[in-house]
């Protein structure tokens, strides 16, 4: 990216504790479509949504990984909303893995 800051914007729809941003870390993403990004460029601010791909690998997931049939209609044509829906409701495959890793190096560890 240009000479411009950066900020991840997570917000949450109807409660919760309502738009989060940071300029240092990546928030939670959230399943309401509300993943947005802000470029400060000059002191402009300019606004776009997080696309499907950008939080899948966000995820740690293979690029176009929730792009599937649905209902009926070819993976090319997988409308945007239930990937963010698939997305949402899974776990960062990266910290899965950490995760995994730690409870087998215990099980190594552990006298049987």
């Amino acid at each position: 990216m240009s000479a411009c800051t950066l900020v991840v914007r997570c917000g949450c729809a109807g409660g919760g504790k309502g738009a989060l941003v940071s300029d240092e870390v990546s928030l939670t993403l959230s399943t309401t479509n509300t993943q947005t990004l802000f470029a400060d460029e000059g002191g402009t601010m300019i606004v776009r949504r997080l696309t499907p791909l950008e939080c899948e690998r966000l995820q740690g997931f293979p690029d176009n990984h929730t792009r599937i049939p649905y209902r009926g209609k070819p993976a090319e044509e997988c409308p945007d909303g239930p990937r963010y829906k698939a997305i949402g409701n899974s776990m960062a495959v990266p910290v899965m893995r950490w995760i995994g890793e730690r409870i087998a190096m215990a099980d190594e560890e552990e006298p049987r």
